[in-house]
């Protein structure tokens, strides 16, 4: 990973063969960024994308082992447990140039990940709700 910080915002680039998510959690937490977004695209060798179903209050995913485009990736930052916490959903593109989306749970840099982290002052925390059975803000 490299990375150039302007003011209170990082543009990151992701090295083949990172994955996405794990990365950026990272990156939140040497940099302290417990409250902000996300915004990026690239392209992926594979990725787990999730559907939450509110009626089972679980995540229901997908492994897809195939190249595809970074069309959007985005997500919002806030903190739990002491530690960012990143909420992260991405749209794809596959070799037909058909649409897969969804909760990303994992995605694998195939070439590069370019993403810019927006840091807001202060910090927003998340906390369990049993109605829904998610970690929402809490605010």
């Amino acid at each position: 990973m490299r990375f150039k910080q302007i003011g209170d915002k990082f543009i990151v680039r992701l090295e083949k063969g990172e994955e996405i998510v794990g990365s950026l959690q990272k990156f939140c937490e040497k940099k302290a960024i417990k409250c902000g977004y996300l915004i990026g695209l690239g392209a992926v060798s594979e990725a787990e994308l999730a559907l939450y179903r509110l009626k089972d209050k679980k995540y229901f995913s997908k492994k897809i082992k195939e190249p595809m485009e970074i069309v959007v990736l985005n997500g919002n930052i806030s903190e739990m447990n002491n530690k960012p916490y990143l909420h992260v959903h991405g749209l794809f593109s596959n070799k037909e140039m058909q649409p897969v989306s969804g909760h990303v749970k994992e995605a694998t840099v195939s070439a590069t990940g370019e993403v810019t982290i927006f840091r807001f002052p202060g910090k927003i925390g998340r906390k369990f709700n049993n109605e829904i059975g998610l970690n929402l803000y809490d605010i």
